[in-house]
């Protein structure tokens, strides 16, 4: 056999209503077996200025402002920056219900529909990277990221503040970044990294358009990014500007506000509640134009409903429908007398009112085969895209580069699938799943029968696939032999069983065959807990290792493939082994044999 690694991923169903961005390209490679990448390498659009490339609305002050089907039409003149502040307040308090944050899946589903690519559906355009992720690559591969930090305007920790919708949880600051910028950033100012600092870090790429910098202070975004993100920060302070006070009227939270020197951490009410480098953010804001990536979070915050909740947050950022807004409420203007016919509305240069074709994508598609079968229509869907964000299914007109394929095991782990339509081509990786190759087949751990959860360190007879093997586990849980450990079988994205606990932990699980088999290949599909989980896979027959140092750390409950094979075969017993903390899931496991 080959060496096959396989990038296990479940689909995801949008509605209809969903609507895309972004500018980056879908086209994956891996050859890791062990643990199988999920990102792609993103092809970015040039960045321009706002006030380049717009022109002054022409409508007189006498009309209403009807620009993105009228929400801002009560604006329609301010004195000055704190009036102008105050009406876009009114204009977006109205309509607007605050969302839950959670660690759920459903609850990310708002940022898998704001922030997915602009090609494929099932990947996110994340701010910190080149790459795009999969959509269930979460706490390892993206993560939400506060543009205005949640400590900073919450003065509490970002786990105490979400607690609560309100600020911490309000999406138009919330986006799906990569996860090593993310934890990188910590609470620091967004601003310019300084360079001499014995501090600085530089993860930029692409001469600075993607990836981060950062020093003690400053945490610097790709440029791609810099817009966005100040603008978020914008509305952020126009949202939450008053002092938030409970029953009793004592102030819970402060008004937030941008500074001009960088802001520190501060924890409880003492906090400043406020985040710093405001004439930077404004030169962000003015250097780096909204772009097609920036305006489908902005309407998808807006009109997609979530279903953890159950509706949408139902408002939209005035900074990103107006970029120069930002200048006469926080910049140079904020003195000044202004009109609606002042701002240049981001919707008539990105054409986004208009119901034109814009592009084909890919909404969603099968990305695992076994070895024997063949790619059928049903299993990808192509949207025509419009420039308004919506879409209608394609069922014609598209060619299939491999519609004619049987996928064998001479295709190695990876087949680069290909859809041609209108001169558009779209692309995506299928993960070959060679466990249906092997002798055994893949053998579920389908039930938890003859597993006793207070016998730890002893083998015990399991029969799973009809193959007779032996488990034990391990566990530092105290009370094991009186209370037992969690030992259960998996219902929701199973069959599997789920080893552990964050309060009764496993340590070890060893699952040995009792015969004895000539072996040249192994494979497992497994997943973790928690995110406070993290197990390495060890493959051994008798005391010879297959396979050591694959790491299972994904919380998402997508069920991943680690192994491996061999040149030379090895004979004796074969055994499964992870070792780590808190709680493993293991769905499936698999070896090829010559001989029994």
């Amino acid at each position: 056999m080959k060496k096959i690694g396989l990038a296990f991923i479940f689909l995801l169903t949008l509605t209809s209503c969903y609507t895309i961005f972004g500018s980056k390209s879908s086209s994956q490679k891996s050859s890791s077996i062990s643990s199988q990448s999920s990102k792609v390498i993103s092809t970015s659009s040039s960045i321009e200025s706002f006030s380049s490339s717009q022109s002054t609305s022409s409508l007189s002050l006498d009309e209403e402002n009807l620009s993105y089907n009228g929400y801002y039409k009560d604006l329609r003149s301010w004195q000055n920056g704190e009036d102008l502040k105050n009406q876009l307040y009114d204009i977006i308090r109205e309509g607007y219900t605050p969302c839950s944050y959670s660690d759920s899946t459903p609850n990310y589903e708002s940022n898998i529909k704001a922030d997915h690519s602009r090609n494929d559906f099932e990947y996110l355009d994340v701010a910190y990277s080149s790459e795009d992720i999969f959509y269930t690559q979460t706490n390892k591969g993206w993560q939400r990221e506060h543009a205005f930090c949640a400590s900073l305007m919450c003065g509490s920790s970002t786990s105490n503040a979400v607690k609560h919708k309100g600020r911490a949880t309000d999406y138009h600051n919330l986006f799906a970044a990569y996860a090593s910028g993310n934890v990188s950033r910590g609470n620091k100012n967004y601003g310019v990294a300084n360079t001499d600092s014995s501090s600085y870090n530089d993860y930029t790429s692409h001469d600075g358009l993607d990836g981060y910098s950062y020093c003690e202070t400053n945490f610097e975004p790709g440029h791609i990014d810099k817009g966005r993100l100040s603008r978020a920060i914008f509305y952020m302070a126009t949202m939450y500007k008053e002092d938030e006070i409970d029953s009793k009227n004592n102030i819970t939270m402060k008004g937030l506000r941008i500074l001009e020197q960088p802001v520190s951490y501060i924890s409880g009410n003492e906090g400043n509640f406020a985040i710093g480098n405001l004439s930077t953010l404004l030169s962000w804001n003015n250097e780096y134009a909204v772009d097609y990536l920036e305006m489908q979070h902005n309407i998808s915050v807006y009109q997609d409903v979530i279903s953890i909740d159950g509706y949408a947050q139902g408002n939209r950022n005035p900074y990103v429908d107006y970029p120069n807004l930002a200048d006469y409420v926080f910049g140079d203007k904020k003195n000044e007398y202004g009109t609606f016919k002042d701002l240049l509305p981001t919707e008539s240069r990105l054409k986004s009112n208009e119901h034109t074709f814009d592009h084909y994508a890919i909404k969603s598609a099968k990305r695992e085969y076994e070895l024997g079968t063949s790619i059928a229509s049903s299993d990808f869907e192509i949207v025509k895209v419009y420039k308004d964000y919506t879409y209608e299914p394609v069922t014609e007109g598209y060619v299939h580069s491999l519609e004619d394929k049987t996928f064998s095991l001479s295709d190695g782990g990876y087949v680069n699938a290909s859809i041609l339509i209108d001169e558009q081509t779209l692309s995506y990786n299928i993960a070959l799943n060679p466990m249906s190759s092997c002798a055994s087949g893949a053998i579920y751990l389908d039930t938890i029968e003859g597993i006793d959860n207070k016998l730890p360190n002893q083998e015990q007879s399991v029969i799973y696939g009809g193959i007779d093997f032996l488990l034990s586990y391990t566990t530092s849980y105290a009370k094991v032999e009186t209370d037992g450990v969690t030992i259960s079988n998996i219902v929701t994205n199973g069959p599997g069983i789920s080893f552990g606990s964050s309060t009764k932990p496993i340590t070890s699980v060893i699952i040995k065959s009792v015969n004895t088999y000539e072996i040249n290949a192994a494979f497992v599909k497994a997943c973790v807990g928690n995110r406070n989980s993290r197990y390495e896979l060890i493959i051994k027959v008798n005391d010879e290792t297959l396979l050591a140092g694959s790491i299972i750390d994904n919380s998402d409950d997508v069920f991943r493939l680690y192994g491996t094979n061999l040149e030379t075969s090895l004979y004796g017993q074969i055994s499964f082994i992870f070792v780590g903390s808190s709680s493993i899931k293991i769905n499936s496991i698999a070896f090829n044999f010559i001989n029994a």
